[in-house]
């Protein structure tokens, strides 16, 4: 933990940033770079950079892996199928994983005791 802390620290002893903010702030001119590489003559980088597109998992680039999927060539069309898959499955997981962030909102206690009430209501008048 102490070692975080000083990868953490600038010279100045002021906090540079998380390694988790790095990552996100490095992988955003990534993208726009593997994306510029989607309109390359060259066959090999545009397939490289669909490739890395999907890997990156940025929701960004499906606008632009999408056209692909009618491509000329095969191997294009394939990798940018698989590309995108990439993308979707890592969206999901990332949407099943993150918490709650209304769990204790007003409008969902409300809404969660307006409906044990309907349901409560409707188990009296079959009985």
């Amino acid at each position: 933990m102490e070692n975080n802390r000083r990868m953490m620290a600038g010279r100045d002893g002021g906090v540079l940033a998380t390694p988790a903010s790095a990552v996100f702030r490095f992988r955003k001119p990534l993208v726009d770079y593997l994306i510029s590489g989607l309109e390359e003559d060259d066959k090999w980088i545009r397939i490289f950079a669909a490739g890395m597109l999907g890997n990156s998992g940025d929701p960004r680039a499906i606008e632009y892996l999408k056209p692909l999927l009618v491509d000329r060539d095969q191997d294009l069309r394939f990798i940018s199928a698989q590309a995108l898959e990439m993308i979707h499955t890592q969206q999901s997981v990332v949407f099943h994983t993150q918490p709650d962030q209304c769990s204790g909102c007003m409008i969902r206690l409300i809404a969660e005791e307006a409906l044990a009430r309907t349901q409560s209501r409707e188990g009296h008048c079959t009985s």
